[in-house]
């Protein structure tokens, strides 16, 4: 249930890129890339999902490296591979 709270709420965050046509910057994209990020690392097509942050993060390297590898401990962490030292 929470998962689907989360991926309501960062689709309405990004509705109005959508309905205005307008080109996502760096600020919109990385404001809730670590929820985006575990959406899909969960499973979520990002395509189908949030259209324009997946079109930002063709254009974008920093962005697409910072959501790659956020990814990747997102994943790690859930297979176990890393433990929260704390």
């Amino acid at each position: 249930m929470e998962k689907e709270h989360i991926h309501k709420l960062v689709q309405s965050i990004f509705e109005v890129h959508d309905e205005e046509g307008a080109q996502m910057g760096c600020e919109d994209c990385g404001c809730q890339l670590d929820y985006i990020a575990e959406l899909v690392a969960s499973g979520a097509d990002l395509h189908t999902l949030l259209p324009h942050v997946e079109a930002h993060l063709r254009c974008c390297k920093d962005c697409r490296e910072e959501f790659e590898a956020l990814i990747c401990m997102i994943r790690a962490q859930n297979g176990g591979a890393l433990t929260n030292a704390g």
